[in-house]
């Protein structure tokens, strides 16, 4: 591990970790992850080993702080969102969809 690089966030899988290093590379900001290998052991290792450490410069601590914490407000306020009943036909529709998958009304 390069002693100018700093642990910011655990990343519940290797996933995640990847997209918020896509994430972090949209405001220039260089990551490196470290244990993303370890998803092999599925199964037979504790999910907390299965994280993947992020790491970013020292000098970008502050602004990833900053990214990460809109990440996770972002992430929270989609999760606490509920389905929701088209009027027309009553079925539920994910949050996420903004007209009805059965009757596009």
């Amino acid at each position: 591990m390069c002693m100018d690089y700093e642990i910011i966030y655990k990343a519940a899988n290797s996933h995640e970790a990847h997209f918020i290093k896509g994430l972090l590379k949209q405001y220039s900001i260089e990551s490196k992850l470290l244990g993303e290998n370890l998803s092999i052991g599925v199964g037979e290792l504790p999910v907390s080993v299965l994280q993947v450490d992020i790491l970013v410069p020292k000098n970008r601590i502050k602004k990833t702080k900053i990214i990460i914490s809109n990440y996770e407000n972002n992430l929270s306020s989609v999760e606490s969102k509920k389905n929701w009943e088209c009027i027309s036909c009553k079925e539920q529709n994910p949050p996420s969809f903004d007209i009805c998958w059965n009757c596009q009304d």
